[in-house]
């Protein structure tokens, strides 16, 4: 997957190559929730000269962009293996790239099938995995927290203090020479769903038991109920996720995001984050900055692990001291991956060059500003907020589809059965009920209003 063109090279003009000259790189994204940073990934890798062929949920709003090729992923487990397998077999991606975490296990399971010789073409299967995602030996650190932190201690990295806790007397003996407030994470979790804060031993403990009841075998059951898939069984055969407490960092959260090859970082950036959707959640507004210490954890991560594909890593800056405490590393694309100031940032142009060397795109800036408010995170978050007008305003304003669909707050995921029924139980009543107050009531005046330049009435 090599051959960089140089920065010099990058800040030239454009050498557009015709597509009967030059047979565009193939990509194929897998995802499994609805994000709209897979969404805008996936513009900006056509744009950038890939061809992008999505496998995403059903209510996903890539199916309303025109320079993607969509398909339907499926429900449940094995439709998704299914589908990935054949769009493998039939389009021949030249990489892979998981939007999330179960998009990653899906592939890992793919990968395993493969070396057991399952599959049309298992040898094809498990190269392009490897060369999607790393060495195999890296799988299990990005879906363990507590042993990547282990890893990155290990190898000299700055990292916070760690202990495993399996039950709720370790965790007092770890609280007994703690201070806080403390960090509890659960391994196998992303997005901050499995991090909590802690201020005070009560609290740790019940945050303590509920991350443990959320891996048990009745939350098993409940996903299968909920979502009618089988695949969830599997954790009946698993060992509970291992639970860890960590030391909180005073500062300010950050990432490096980077795209890298076989252990080699192509491209990267780093930003510190301003705002976030909770405190221990996605960012919304992030500033970029240059941390050579970011940087250099991250290339040395990738170089021990012999990682692939786009790759994120957060650290917490210390106020007192400055210093980047390397806190975990996602094996997927984050939010901002598609950023770029310049040939050293551009990972989209640094991927596409990677993968063909006939494509040549410069690495074009796509922000004016240091400071970024992430569309549509940051308006979800507050469409008030202050940095709508201060930062950079990342709107894609040449793709008006994608600023259509998210104009309004989306579910990540679709509604489940469970959540139907009782949405249509629940509806009849709200009807009745809106019907009885709106008889004691005057009806509404009517009222003109402008909508995109014509006259419209709301009753």
């Amino acid at each position: 997957m090599l051959d960089l063109a140089s920065p010099e090279e990058d800040e030239g003009q454009y050498r557009k190559a015709s597509p009967s000259s030059v047979s565009r790189p193939r990509v194929a994204v897998v995802a499994t929730v609805h994000w709209p940073a897979t969404t805008r990934l996936c513009l900006e890798m056509a744009d950038g000269g890939i061809e992008v062929r999505a496998l995403v949920p059903d209510d996903h709003a890539l199916f309303k962009m025109c320079t993607v090729t969509v398909e339907r992923l499926g429900r449940t487990r094995s439709e998704a293996l299914r589908t990935i397998r054949h769009t493998v077999e039939r389009h021949s991606p030249d990489l892979l790239v998981p939007a999330d975490e179960p998009a990653i296990d899906l592939l890992r399971v793919l990968y395993e099938r493969a070396l057991r010789g399952r599959g049309a073409k298992p040898d094809r299967m498990a190269k392009l995995i490897e060369a999607s995602l790393g060495a195999p030996s890296s799988f299990v650190f990005a879906r363990k927290k507590s042993l990547f932190v282990s890893l990155a201690r290990d190898e000299g990295l700055s990292v916070p203090r760690t202990e495993i806790v399996r039950d709720l007397r370790q965790l007092a003996a770890c609280m007994a020479t703690a201070r806080f407030p403390l960090v509890i994470k659960r391994d196998e979790t992303s997005g901050g769903e499995g991090v909590r804060i802690v201020a005070n031993e009560a609290e740790a403990r019940r945050t303590f038991l509920d991350l443990r009841a959320r891996s048990g075998r009745v939350f098993a059951l409940r996903q299968v109920v909920r979502k009618l898939d089988l695949a969830y069984l599997q954790h009946f055969r698993r060992a509970r996720p291992t639970i860890t407490v960590q030391d909180y960092i005073e500062g300010r959260p950050a990432n490096r995001a980077v795209v890298c090859d076989r252990g080699q970082v192509l491209a990267g950036l780093s930003v510190e984050v301003l705002q976030s959707s909770q405190s221990t959640g996605p960012a919304t507004v992030v500033r970029v900055i240059d941390s050579p210490e970011m940087a250099s954890a991250a290339a040395h991560i990738v170089r021990r692990l012999g990682l692939s594909g786009f790759v994120g890593f957060d650290f917490m800056l210390e106020t007192a001291s400055g210093r980047a405490y390397l806190i975990e590393m996602n094996q997927r694309p984050t939010q901002i991956c598609h950023l770029a100031l310049n040939a050293s940032s551009d990972m989209i142009g640094a991927l596409a060059r990677g993968l063909s060397a006939a494509v040549r795109h410069r690495a074009t800036p796509n922000i004016s500003s240091r400071t970024v408010a992430l569309f549509p995170q940051e308006s979800w978050r507050d469409p008030a907020s202050g940095f709508l007008e201060s930062a950079h305003h990342d709107v894609p304003w040449q793709e008006p589809e994608f600023i259509a669909a998210y104009r309004q707050p989306v579910a990540p995921e679709p509604l489940t059965w469970v959540q139907l029924v009782r949405q249509a139980l629940r509806s009849p009543w709200r009807l009745s009920r809106r019907r009885a107050l709106s008889a004691d009531v005057d009806p509404p005046a009517v009222r003109p209003q402008t909508l995109r330049g014509k006259d419209v009435i709301h009753v």
